[in-house]
């Protein structure tokens, strides 16, 4: 009798771990996204945020209706960057966002971004690369 049940448990925990390890998680390719333009739009409170940004492997220039603005970019990792205003204007500006590259495709990625440790208050957004 605790022999079978000793199988019984040893056969679902192998056939458990053949399914969970099988399944293919999607690919991230965050590499073709940290140079080139980009078009970002984020769904917030007072409706949908959408920007145009250049970026380098260092310096992202964001265009959004008459204003520019320039921020330093730093990767922590191969999908996640931190953004800090060079020129900010108010104190808001003045703290540091982290964005995190949750999900690529062909032409851009899904984003989660917030304020340097807070979170709680993280938006997702989504970029597409311009040609």
């Amino acid at each position: 009798m605790k022999l079978l049940k000793f199988l019984q448990i040893n056969f679902f925990l192998v056939f458990f771990s053949v399914l969970f390890f099988s399944c293919d998680l999607p690919e991230k390719n965050c590499s073709q996204f940290k140079v080139g333009e980009f078009n970002f739009e984020s769904k917030t409170e007072s409706g949908i945020y959408s920007s145009r940004s250049v970026r380098n492997d260092s310096i992202e220039i964001e265009f959004f209706g008459s204003s520019i603005d320039t921020s330093k970019i730093t990767w922590v990792s191969e999908c996640e960057y931190i953004l800090r205003k060079l020129r900010p204007k108010t104190l808001s500006e003045e703290k540091a966002i982290s964005v995190k590259i949750i999900n690529t495709s062909e032409k851009g990625y899904l984003f989660e971004y917030s304020f340097v440790g807070d979170k709680e208050n993280r938006a997702r957004g989504n970029a597409f690369k311009v040609d």
